[in-house]
């Protein structure tokens, strides 16, 4: 029997499952439910549960190699790191990600973490300029982040905030990141409004939008640095 790892429990009235990037199951249930009740109803969920995981688990097989920091993302490929006489961390057409020899070895992901955010912050202003002006929303503002459970954000303001693991995705899974923000600012939730201004930017968009769930893996990456 599948068995949740974790039970939140608060003054809630209904039941509900989620499953983490991690595999790890989620259960919220009201604070005096009985666990046989809670127990029962993960139980009735097992089938959806089970493709879940199985979905999770093929991924994490098909980027093991990225998940074990053998090889680093950027733009949707995959980069092997190597060192050499450089002052900075630098890629080539070779697909290697090139870090100073004087790296401290204990430091290294703690390095390439800070060129992940400084390559974020360079590569999506622009972009994000650049759709702004195609789409003719303009947003107030942009912050680069490092929150463990979504890529991006945009305040009532109009300030956007972009992960900093948003440059390991696909050009075009970012271009749909930039254009899910920016239709925020016009329409402050996902209601069908929501969505169909983002179909007039993005036609493809509910493939881009399947396409990014691939790449939730990495919302975990260098969390631990």
């Amino acid at each position: 029997m599948i068995t949740p790892d974790y039970i939140e429990r608060s003054n809630r009235k209904t039941l509900s499952l989620s499953i983490l990037k991690d595999g790890k199951i989620v259960v919220k249930a009201p604070l005096k439910m009985k666990d046989s009740v809670v127990y029962d109803f993960v139980l009735s969920k097992q089938n959806w549960i089970e493709e879940k995981l199985e979905f999770i688990h093929e991924n994490r097989k098909q980027f093991d190699d990225v998940v074990r920091y053998e090889r680093f993302l950027l733009y949707g490929n995959r980069y092997t790191p190597i060192y050499s006489d450089v002052k900075k961390i630098e890629t080539d057409d070779k697909f290697q990600l090139i870090i100073p020899r004087k790296t401290d070895k204990a430091k290294v992901l703690k390095t390439i973490k800070s060129w992940y955010k400084k390559c974020a912050k360079e590569v999506l202003g622009k972009r994000l300029k650049f759709i702004e002006n195609r789409i003719r929303i303009q947003s107030t503002g942009l912050r680069i982040g490092d929150s463990k459970g979504r890529w991006g954000s945009c305040n009532s303001r109009g300030a956007i905030c972009f992960n900093f693991r948003v440059v390991m995705l696909p050009p075009d899974v970012i271009d749909y990141v930039i254009v899910h923000e920016l239709c925020h600012i016009v329409e402050m939730n996902h209601s069908k409004k929501f969505w169909a201004l983002v179909e007039k930017f993005l036609p493809s968009y509910q493939k881009l939008k399947n396409k990014i769930k691939d790449y939730g893996f990495l919302l975990s990456l260098l969390n631990e640095i």
